[in-house]
């Protein structure tokens, strides 16, 4: 019996000094690649308590192996010597935790030197980089009903710019992300759910210059939108889009982007800096092009609401803002500019459970108000929408995350309200500063966006479909070159987002290429009594073929009818939009002679411009 205690007790003692060598190799392995520099608590403490219980241990050990090797002790000796061995295994189990400890305190110290070196780090270049950024830290108070930096409407302005054909003009494209046509409260006479949002810079804008009251857009998602608006394009011709998306595209390997080799060609980023503009882009591209690299001044910033860049936490619209003071305030002043400022706001962060954030120094904002839900949010109009719409699609799933109840529709939407009402102040921040710098008086100011946005109606979200809620946004034009009986107009044409890229080029003296689709609308304002303007226009969007999966869809849009065609499907719609504005009651299968009448002018109509679209043929649409 005892020899067996003794054999126990001897291949416990080697485990222990196993562990005890193992832990002084170790620590002074580490000690020597730290150049000797261990914690000092490791050292002092840990380190020193692991030693003397180390001793202490092998003296109880020594002990016992003496006791009991003399017989005379008996039972009772090997059973308190029992009693000790077990003693002995719970300390040498602490000691391994204990060991365990140290290296985790050792591996933290090492962490925290690192956290320590990039700190430094950081400090070397933030200076240089808060020296190229402004920061506000006020807190923002909630906006006033008028605008300090254009004057009221009615009162005139003091400097007058005498000659409609006065080119090469600076160009200031503020450009917002997801706003329907009634994200405007310039807007509240013709869309009375709006009466709660404050954008005063912008109706200020408005009142000053001119608001298109038909603005549509002829693809509505983010990417092609913007390539159509930078090429004067349908995406036919441009044929940007996503691999993923259209599958008459060639896929390149790699690149998010299907981009044609002539972009250099179709662009008026290109043809601006070609013809001496200084030419700068800051916030959201959304499609990757081959010529970032060109601007004088490009920044990006897209699909993030918050970020941390050096020791400031940065909200994506502040951001955009101050990117572009920086470009306004460096800019040469001996040559024009052209800068779009493409905010990310409104678009939501899809994959945030809160989807819309904004600055906390706008959460007071609307606090206290309800958001009117809008009339087509309702069942109904959603059993109405085709039949495909059952399957899973992305603006029903969406839906789900951000309307599907009464509270958290109020609380998306009053979300989405105080990040337009930022969006409004940040712009006039920029305008404040073309102010100062006295350059309003050759500055073109545009606003739009690249698409709508369902906010519940139809029992959707977001954009896409060819509905009104997704395609029809807002347009303010202020231009100098304007007569004083213009200014504070509304126009109610039908203007598209292909009609940019020509107006922008007029403004700079440059002749748009012949295969842009595009109308220039300076000629409404510059020439209001023209009455050759389009009566109706085509609509087309891609299927996209993700897991929530969006149908293709294309339409034949005017102010009394739509027709709506769903080419997988071979589904079509017929809406007279003069009685049901909410596009609820199809009316293709009506056997009333005047829809049928319409039906088949719509369908001839829309397969001619169709094809127009589709083709190569030189043509204004």
């Amino acid at each position: 019996m005892a020899s067996t205690a003794i054999s126990s007790l001897g291949m416990l003692l080697w485990i222990f000094t196993f562990i005890l060598l193992v832990s002084l190799v170790y620590i002074n392995i580490i000690a020597v690649i730290r150049g000797g520099q261990l914690p000092k608590n490791v050292v002092n403490n840990g380190f020193a308590s692991l030693l003397e219980q180390s001793k202490t241990t092998t003296a109880k050990g020594a002990a016992i192996a003496t006791s009991l090797s003399s017989e005379s002790n008996g039972g009772a000796t090997y059973k308190a010597n029992s009693q000790t061995i077990e003693g002995m295994e719970a300390e040498i189990e602490a000691l391994r935790k204990t060991k365990a400890k140290l290296d985790t305190e050792l591996r933290i110290g090492q962490m925290e030197e690192k956290i320590h070196s990039l700190n430094q780090e950081f400090q070397q270049w933030e200076g240089k980089f808060n020296n190229l950024y402004k920061s506000d830290t006020k807190p923002k108070q909630a906006p006033a009903n008028s605008s300090p930096l254009l004057p009221p409407v009615g009162e005139k302005k003091q400097h007058k710019v005498d000659s409609k054909d006065l080119t090469g003009m600076n160009i200031l494209l503020l450009y917002a992300d997801d706003w329907t046509h009634h994200t405007l409260s310039s807007y509240h006479q013709t869309k009375p759910l709006n009466t709660i949002l404050k954008t005063p810079i912008l109706d200020a804008l408005a009142a000053d210059g001119i608001r298109f009251t038909h603005n549509c857009v002829t693809t509505s998602v983010c990417w092609i939108s913007r390539a159509t608006l930078y090429t004067g394009q349908y995406m036919s011709r441009h044929k940007t889009t996503k691999p993923c998306c259209w599958s008459g595209l060639p896929k390149t390997k790699g690149q998010l982007d299907y981009v044609p080799d002539n972009w250099s060609e179709l662009s008026f980023y290109e043809l601006l800096k070609e013809n001496g503009y200084h030419v700068g882009h800051a916030g959201k591209w959304g499609i990757h092009l081959p010529f970032h690299k060109n601007l004088d001044f490009n920044v990006e910033d897209d699909g993030w609401h918050y970020r941390k860049i050096g020791k400031k936490l940065w909200h994506i619209t502040e951001k955009n803002e101050a990117d572009a003071l920086r470009f306004l305030a460096t800019r040469p002043k001996d040559k024009p500019f052209f800068l779009n400022v493409a905010f990310f706001a409104t678009h939501a962060k899809d994959s945030d459970i809160r989807q819309y954030m904004p600055q906390e120094s706008s959460m007071e904002w609307y606090k206290d108000d309800t958001i009117p839900v809008p009339p087509t949010a309702t069942q109904e109009a959603w059993e109405k929408m085709p039949y495909f719409f059952t399957n899973e699609n992305e603006g029903r799933t969406r839906w789900g995350v951000r309307y599907s109840n009464y509270t958290l529709h109020q609380t998306m939407m009053k979300n989405y309200y105080r990040m337009a009402t930022e969006v409004d102040a940040a712009c006039g921040a920029i305008l404040e500063e073309l102010r100062r710098q006295d350059a309003l008086n050759n500055t073109v100011i545009i606003f739009t966006t690249d698409n709508g946005n369902f906010h519940s109606e139809h029992g959707l979200a977001d954009k896409w479909y060819p509905h009104q809620e997704s395609i029809r946004v807002p347009l303010i034009i202020h231009d100098p070159r304007m007569a004083d009986s213009v200014k504070g107009t509304t126009n109610d044409e039908f203007t598209l987002n292909i009609d940019l890229a020509p107006t922008i080029l007029r403004a700079a003296g440059i002749p748009a290429p012949d295969k842009m689709h595009g109308r220039d609308m300076s000629e409404l304002y510059l020439s209001p009594d023209r009455t050759d303007w389009r009566k109706e226009f085509f609509y087309e969007h891609p299927v996209i073929n993700t897991k929530r999966y969006v149908p293709a869809s294309e339409a034949l849009v005017r102010k009394d009818y739509k027709y709506m065609y769903w080419p997988d499907y071979k589904y079509e719609q017929l809406f007279d939009l003069k009685v049901d504005p909410g596009e609820i009651n199809d009316l293709f299968q009506s056997t009333n002679p005047e829809h049928k009448q319409q039906l088949d002018y719509m369908r001839e109509r829309f397969n001619e411009l169709k094809h127009l679209v589709k083709s190569d043929e030189v043509v204004t649409l």
